[in-house]
């Protein structure tokens, strides 16, 4: 039998995948009839076993999928450790209800979020505005100016785990892409077919190596609803640590923070907690409790 190599799947295209080995070698491969049987996709970021096939056009075989940390249906991707939420401090103005939902969704998937203001150069009061509330929030949080470089604090997280690259269109994101992968390696222009932007018109993803580490962007993210992973009004919590670490004055363990006597969070908002965050959590809790599951497999 020959030597399982492991490695993570960085592209999938007609059933064939590209495999970057943890020993630094590039294995393209099919996939072995066992991972065909359990009718289990291999997605790009699956950490996987691959083998010899035999086969001098398609040398390697996937021989296992090892268990996941999370997976995305849109676009589908595995182990996601980080995503980059970015969004304009103006121009456009930030839609920070989708922010909040996005930060929802990440804490139940278990996947680090960093929040990225761009074009902070444009108006600097209301972009450090921004990153305030959402530095006060417990939320690692930067800003970057179109022409400014990228901050030490930013490469170290792209270094290493795999980190996606999420936001609405118009921010700047493109721009961010090109700073971090170099010119050199993608121009401007060219982004949409090496990122798998623009209009969308590829549904394969890819990864690209960034020091240890790999970068993806993640088309779809934004428009994924909370009912598509699964997130309950219990769940709501996760996206507003604010929220979360607050509730522990609480008289009562199952405070909801909406009307509740003795609500130690409903105390400090306006003060340690934004207004408009908490407003935010109420309305996504609120609209998830409506439509919380019943006895019967329905919902109310």
């Amino acid at each position: 039998m020959s030597e399982h190599i492991s490695g993570i799947i960085t592209k999938g295209v007609g059933g064939v995948f590209n495999v970057r080995c943890d020993d630094g070698s590039l294995r393209l491969c099919q996939i072995r009839g066992n991972i065909r049987l359990s009718k289990m996709t291999p997605l790009v970021g699956d950490h996987v076993l691959t083998g010899e096939s035999g086969d001098p056009d398609i040398p390697f075989v996937l021989e296992k999928i090892l268990p996941r940390k999370n997976s995305l249906v849109r676009p589908p991707l595995a182990n996601l450790d980080n995503l980059f939420l970015i969004f304009s401090c103006t121009d456009p103005v930030p839609d920070l209800k989708l922010l909040d939902k996005m930060l929802i969704i990440c804490a139940k998937l278990h996947i680090h979020p960093v929040v990225l203001f761009s074009k902070s150069d444009k108006d600097r009061v209301i972009c450090d505005k921004y990153v305030s509330i959402y530095k006060n929030a417990g939320l690692q949080c930067f800003s970057i100016g179109m022409d400014e470089e990228v901050s030490s604090e930013v490469t170290a997280i792209l270094e290493s785990g795999l980190t996606g690259l999420a936001g609405p269109s118009g921010v700047g994101k493109s721009t961010f892409c090109n700073k971090i992968l170099g010119e050199s390696t993608v121009k401007v222009g060219e982004i949409s077919d090496r990122l798998k932007r623009g209009k969308h018109t590829t549904r394969h993803a890819e990864l690209f190596e960034y020091g240890k580490g790999f970068v993806t962007d993640t088309p779809g993210f934004t428009s994924l609803d909370l009912f598509e992973v699964g997130v309950l009004y219990t769940d709501v919590a996760g996206g507003y640590p604010e929220i979360r670490e607050a509730s522990a004055g609480c008289k009562f363990d199952d405070c909801r923070h909406i009307a509740e006597k003795q609500c130690n969070v409903r105390k400090l908002v306006g003060d340690v907690i934004d207004e408009g965050r908490y407003q935010r959590y109420r309305e996504f809790y609120e609209y998830l409790y409506s439509r919380r599951p019943n006895s019967a497999g329905g919902y109310k």
